[in-house]
This record gives structure tokens, sequence and C-alpha cells, in this order.
């Protein structure tokens, strides 16, 4: 293996060969004067700002370097709106509208143009989507479904249009980083097959990006966990203190309910699957509910509350939860349904497709 060696000059005066590289971001922001610009990007879910810059005469300039091309945003102190940029060692031309954050733009690199191209997808799904729900909202008023099931559709068929021209920005730049920060950000909403088909489309150098490696991560928790699959064993408290494991539930069915008192989705959920449970239990079906709660009596509450009478557990660690982080649950209510020796046979199932397979698994 050739090894670099460090010329004796920069030996001496190491200073003299540290590279210069930097980003320079010159921009105006519209309406405003005086206030001070922020690059900031979330590192570890905390926001942390790499640089900042007074407005002056309606003008700015940030400057400074990163090791690695990664995702920010940038924001005027006191107003909302955030303008995404992909941060990299260039020069960068930035035009910030905090009244109408959708007519910020920045420009400056091919990275920056694929994030461009994302925004003016999103930001107009956005549009569509905010204008339906004031009809939805009028339609429910008046108690017209027709028209209220009507916009629904129209809404979902808007969802679709998106993703196909998502998927045609990502196809096209099958290599950029963007891709793969795109494909992250919607991962935890995707199904292992999903997921594995996007990235193995991307290029070597978006695989081998920041967010390809988190890609590449959830797909090896996924893949643990996937239909077909035996599903891993944990063991977490139940409400009085004391250990349960996964293997430690028989029946001829099984579910593994991730849910949470503060999750209104999981609440909804609850009244229908309390039903399949009294209905299915004397036949072999088993629940494990696990709750990504943090407080103990907020949990223990609402499975009173809720009639949940099947076993729970939880570790009162929120989206930290030991059982969660196993199964690569992004969301929830997130549901497994297990066979007698435990092979997951579905996720993510709910009303009568619930009741149809539990009923198909226990003939």
């Amino acid at each position: 293996m050739k090894k670099i060696l460090i010329p004796a000059l920069c030996v001496l005066a190491l200073s003299a060969c540290t590279s210069t590289q930097k980003y320079t971001i010159n921009g105006t922001v519209e309406g405003e004067t005086e206030g001070t610009v922020h690059l900031v990007k979330f590192q570890n879910r905390q926001a942390d700002t790499l640089a900042s810059a007074p407005i002056q005469d309606g003008k700015f300039k940030l400057e400074g370097s990163v090791q690695e091309v990664s995702d920010a945003y940038l924001t005027v102190d006191g107003k909302r709106g955030r303008t995404p940029l992909i941060i990299e060692n260039t020069t960068f031309t930035a035009t910030l509208n905090p009244a109408d954050n959708s007519q910020s733009k920045v420009e400056g690199t091919a990275n920056q143009k694929v994030i461009n191209d994302y925004l003016v997808i999103s930001n107009d799904l956005m549009k569509k989507q905010s204008e339906l729900y004031k009809e939805y909202t009028v339609a429910m008023q008046n108690q017209d479904q027709e028209k209220a099931n009507e916009i629904r559709n129209q809404f979902e068929a808007y969802e679709k249009e998106a993703e196909a021209q998502e998927a045609d920005l990502i196809k096209n730049n099958a290599d950029s980083f963007v891709s793969a920060f795109i494909i992250a950000s919607k991962m935890g909403g995707m199904e292992f097959d999903q997921l594995k088909e996007m990235y193995g489309n991307l290029g070597e150098n978006a695989k081998n990006s920041l967010y390809g490696k988190k890609i590449a991560e959830r797909i090896a928790k996924l893949e643990a966990v996937a239909i077909g699959q035996t599903a891993p064993d944990f063991t977490l408290n139940t409400p009085e203190g004391n250990p349960l494991s996964l293997a430690d539930i028989k029946g001829k069915v099984k579910i593994i309910d991730f849910w949470a008192s503060w999750c209104n989705p999981c609440r909804q959920a609850n009244p229908e699957v309390v039903e399949i449970y009294k209905e299915y239990h004397p036949k072999g079906l088993e629940i494990l509910g696990v709750s990504l709660d943090n407080n103990q009596e907020a949990w223990v509450k609402a499975i009173e509350d809720d009639g949940l009478t099947w076993n729970h557990v939880s570790d009162l660690k929120g989206w930290e939860n030991a059982a969660a982080q196993l199964y690569g649950v992004n969301s929830i209510p997130h549901l497994l349904i297990l066979d007698e020796n435990n092979q997951i046979v579905a996720r993510n199932l709910h009303g009568q497709e619930l009741k149809d397979k539990i009923a198909e698994m226990l003939k």
C-alpha cells in the first residue's frame, strides 16, 4: 500500500500546508435591513449553528468550512422560515424572503440544484393540499360526505403525482448526495423491499454519503425483522415492574403493538384492537403492547381508560425504547403479526384487514 508522505517543508511549517477550502454564502434578505442570518444544521437531533452574520443594508455574508457535504438551512433571526441548502466548501448566492419562504432560494452547486428541484415538487404539493384542506373542512361542516370523499381522493392523487416526480428526480440524479438525503428523510415510512430497491438504484457516491450509510443501516435493521424472519426476542418490564419477554407470550397468533398514551392515532385505533382481542383471544390470539411512553402514570391510565386487557411492557424511554430500536420502529401505531413460532407474517394491518388475517391464521 502506498503512503502519502508529508513534505519536510510542511512538517516544519504545517500551518502553511493546511487546506484553505471554505464555503462563502453571499446573500440578500428581502424586506429586512437588519437582524442576523444563521446557517444551521441538525446533528444528533439538536440544532447546531455553523455560522452567523449580521444583515447590513439587506445583505449578509457567511463564511466557514465543513468536513463533508451535508444538509443545512438558512434562517433569519426571529423569523419562522427556513431555507434548505446542501452545504459544501464552495461559493453560494442566496435570496431570502422571510415573509414568503417559498420564494427564498440558494444557488451555487449541482447538489443545490437537485434540492431546489425537490423543493419545487414539495412546495407545489403542500400548496395544492392546503387548498384542498380548506374545501374538505367546508364539506365536513356541510356534512357533504360525497364531496369529502372526492376531495380525499384528489388529495391522494396529488401525493402519488408528487411521489412519481420525486422518483424521477432521484433516478435522474442517482449519484447525488441529495437523492440519498431524500430517501433517508422518507425511509421511516418505507417497507424493507421498497427501501432496498431504492437504495440499490443509488450511485456509489450517494451510497457512501452520510445519508447513504444511514439508509444501509436502516436496511440491515429492517432485514432482521422483515416478513418471514423470526421476531427477535426482547425483555421489558410490565406496569407492575416485572420482566416479561416476547418468548413468554404463548399463542397461535401474536401481535406486537407499538403504541403510546400520547399517540392520538394509537388511541383512536385501540377500540378496534379491543374488539378483535375479545373475539379471537379465546381462539388463541395474544397481544403484547409495547409502550413508547416515558411517563408511568400516563401509560397505566391509558391502558385502563382504553380497556387494553392484554400484556403490556415498556422501559419508559420514549422513542429510545429498546424494543422499538430493535425493530426499527420510526412511527406508531406499528403492529407486527406473528405465528405461534414467532415468525413475522404481516405488519401494519388495520381494521378489517387485520381481522381477516387473524381469522385466516386461526382456522
